[in-house]
């Protein structure tokens, strides 16, 4: 053969998606039970919406039904942090499955649970680990997945996440119609079984996160250091507990615990007198005192004594991470409120019943899958994601303003109009935010992709609980108000308590109270709109703070049966 037809050097790997050159069938099991846990955490907290009346009845407690949906969300907001963090030092694999793990726990209590209060405390520990099944999910697939199919294998995920809220309904109501409220828990249980093994045995043996090779290092700045573990943390075990910021993480959960519980009283609990708790109330003053407290004390451990703190403030020091975080939380403020309160406004405006009022809802579940991937494939195709996120994110602004027209009789087009758009661009900025992220963190090589992740996911939760929360405080507010000016009387008290808590009743009021209601609730409903609609405006000019970087494209770490991580050995 001739020399010159010999290449002087092998040719180089083509860009993958597959960065750690898993087999064909091994890459897509890991998809699959990665997104499988996404369609499980979703799956649950629907099918718990559903039960809330039958549990309640069967406790005879109604009255604190709604604190199994707010107990799950507190703990999921407060433990969710420390998952990022601990994935780097134990590894993804174990912290994964450990996640899964203490979600089957929770899911085991709820179904045995003795009283409300024992199932209020069981979807605590559900919540504890849903929040590390969901963001070490996230974690996972941007360890394996290249920057520019990362948003398309996020809308993969998203469309798991939205079958899962789909289907948890229908099937929680005819597990618990048939077999009883409990069997709608143990029915989850070898599910999570079959994800935790999947999980396990799919990704024994890979080491995350994969260090990829970069086709065009120069773009990626050569005094960071790796994106590899510290040899540190191949120490042992005992080592790696040491470094884990207990300290932090304590200051933190009871810093977010003590401000959404004390929100929640406020919003979601009556007084033995059946009056709502004023702010100065002792209990909710002392535990808003207590959260800026402990936010102080988590500040300096953090800035001062933690060498490798749980949510690092120099990461949100930075332009873009903090722009996603900012964003992350007042988007999902004003979505999550949306999802509370569009309904409401049908059943107590509109006075239709609870289906028709929930189906003005699907149109949004429907697009918000489709604007998710498709924004994906724009990123994957272009490279680019600055301008979809503002694009995304002028969507919901329209989507917003539209809403703000909403009255008792507007016409039935401009419910199903206005609410569609606002599921397509929220789904396609929570992909796109996501790959800036990724994208800046990837570029800085700090090894900060599990950090980042928690952090925007906390910012996500938190936005999530005081969204729904502030925006029902804002509605009882002006219901309190108007109500109490519009109607009088020796049964007043009785009738305006009614109105407030039950919109069913409103129907079955004298003309004259029916009115009231109906006036009571469009008010308080529009200025909650309007409250949306400056969220969205604010959400716009944080995504427009992102800065757009080049995606640089990546090559594939193939696995060898002796590669060896932290997830075998610990």
């Amino acid at each position: 053969m001739n020399s010159e037809t010999i290449p002087l050097l092998p040719p180089s790997p083509k860009p993958h998606h597959n960065l750690a050159g898993l087999s064909p069938s091994r890459f897509r099991l890991v998809c699959f039970f990665v997104w499988f846990g996404a369609f499980l955490a979703s799956l649950d907290g629907t099918i718990v919406a559903t039960l809330l009346t039958p549990i309640g009845s069967y406790f005879d407690s109604s009255n604190r039904a709604s604190w199994l949906g707010t107990s799950y969300l507190l703990s999921l907001c407060c433990f969710t942090p420390i998952y990022g963090r601990l994935s780097d030092l134990i590894g993804r694999r174990i912290t994964y499955v450990g996640a899964l793990s203490l979600f089957f726990l929770g899911t085991i209590l709820c179904a045995i649970a003795p009283s409300m209060e024992f199932l209020i405390f069981a979807r605590c520990v559900a919540g504890m680990g849903g929040g590390g099944v969901q963001s070490i999910g996230v974690v996972i697939m941007t360890d394996l997945v290249s920057l520019r199919q990362r948003g398309l294998f996020q809308g993969y995920a998203n469309i798991a996440f939205g079958l899962g809220g789909a289907v948890g309904g229908p099937i929680g109501g005819l597990i618990s119609d048939t077999l009883g409220w409990r069997a709608s828990f143990t029915f989850q249980l070898p599910l999570m079984i079959i994800c935790a093994s999947g999980i396990f045995i799919t990704l024994r043996h890979v080491h995350l996160p994969i260090k990829p090779t970069l086709i065009n290092p120069q773009s990626i700045s050569t005094s960071s250091s790796s994106n590899l573990p510290s040899s540190s943390s191949k120490s042992g075990f005992k080592a790696t507990l040491r470094r884990i910021d207990y300290l932090g993480s304590l200051t933190l959960v009871i810093a977010l615990g003590s401000l959404l519980v004390s929100i929640s009283i406020k919003t979601s609990s009556l007084q033995d007198d059946g009056t709502d708790y004023p702010w100065s109330d002792p209990l909710i003053f002392g535990l808003l005192l207590n959260s800026i407290l402990f936010f102080v004390l988590f500040s300096l451990v953090e800035t001062r004594w933690a060498a490798e703190p749980t949510l690092p403030f120099q990461l949100l020091s930075r332009r873009t991470p903090f722009s996603v975080a900012f964003t992350s939380f007042t988007m999902v403020f004003n979505q999550f409120s949306l999802l509370y309160n569009v309904p409401l406004f049908f059943s107590a405006v509109k006075l239709r019943p609870a289906s028709i009022s929930g189906a003005h809802l699907l149109p949004y579940s429907l697009v918000g899958p489709v604007g998710s991937v498709g924004m994906g494939w724009i990123i994957r195709h272009t490279g680019r994601y600055w301008w979809c996120s503002v694009i995304g994110g002028l969507i919901m602004v329209i989507s917003a303003g539209m809403m703000c027209f909403w009255k008792e009789n507007s016409p039935g087009w401009l419910s199903w109009v206005s609410v569609a758009p606002a599921g397509a661009g929220y789904a396609g900025v929570l992909t796109s935010s996501l790959v800036a992220l990724m994208t800046e963190v990837t570029r800085q090589g700090r090894g900060e992709i599990a950090v980042a992740t928690s952090m925007s996911y906390l910012f996500r939760t938190s936005g999530q609980v005081l969204g729904v929360s502030i925006s029902a405080a804002i509605v009882q507010s002006i219901l309190q108000k108007d109500l109490s000016r519009l109607i009088t009387g020796p049964d007043a008290s009785e009738i305006i308590y009614a109105i407030r808590h039950s919109t069913s009743s409103i129907a079955n009021l004298p003309e004259i109270y029916r009115s009231a209601a109906v006036n009571a609730y469009q008010h308080a409903l529009h200025v909650v709109f309007i409250v949306n609609f400056a969220f969205t405006i604010i959400t716009v000019f944080g995504l427009a703070l992102v800065k757009e970087e080049d995606m640089p494209e990546q090559q594939v770490t193939p696995v060898t049966p002796t590669t060896v991580s932290r997830d075998d050995t610990a």
